[in-house]
């Protein structure tokens, strides 16, 4: 009877503890590159994701040196050498939401493979201009999915997705930017 007790003990466990996972892909690593030389004025646009996004990204690019400076939020008279307008669109969209009922049907045996998820795609542009001129436009589309079990806890599922966003938004315009460096600088007068 005892081996039954601990048999049983160690299925619930096992069942419990499967239905906690994650998956979330690694974010970007940022490599090391000397900064542009110029001062950036920005300005984010009217979206509520260039709200929500706009000031991570931007810190992003603190963090990695992208530019000398950054000015944020930009005001008419602030001494910068161009005006970075910021728009981010998109969102998250759920998918999976049968999985508690796979997971049911299976006695729980699904739950380390079977989860909801989802995935958010966003649209990002940066517009640089020396006012009236623009001098740069980059633009990326950032997808990222992620998967959770039954267990997991959601607000940290949540936090995690929108930090891998945030990074990889940050990371794909940052590239765009710094393959353009010399014509950009050229354009700036630098």
């Amino acid at each position: 009877m005892n081996v039954m007790r601990v048999f049983f003990i160690a299925a619930v466990l096992s069942i419990v503890t499967g239905c906690a996972w994650q998956r979330i892909p690694d974010a970007p690593i940022y490599t090391v590159e000397p900064s542009l030389p110029i001062r950036v004025g920005v300005i984010l646009g009217d979206s509520q994701s260039s709200t929500y996004y706009g000031p991570g990204v931007l810190n992003e690019w603190k963090q990695m040196g992208l530019f000398e400076s950054l000015i944020y939020p930009y005001r008419d008279g602030d001494q910068v050498d161009a005006v970075m307008k910021l728009s981010i669109d998109g969102g998250w969209k759920g998918q999976g939401a049968g999985a508690g009922f796979i997971i049911g049907l299976t006695l729980g045996l699904a739950s380390a493979a079977v989860g909801p998820g989802m995935t958010g795609t966003h649209d990002a542009l940066a517009v640089l201009s020396k006012p009236p001129t623009e001098v740069g436009r980059y633009s990326t589309q950032v997808s990222s999915t992620v998967e959770w079990g039954m267990g997991a806890n959601t607000g940290e599922v949540s936090k995690k997705a929108e930090e891998l966003q945030r990074k990889r938004i940050a990371f794909e315009l940052a590239n765009k930017v710094r393959a353009d460096r010399q014509a950009l600088l050229s354009r700036l007068g630098k």
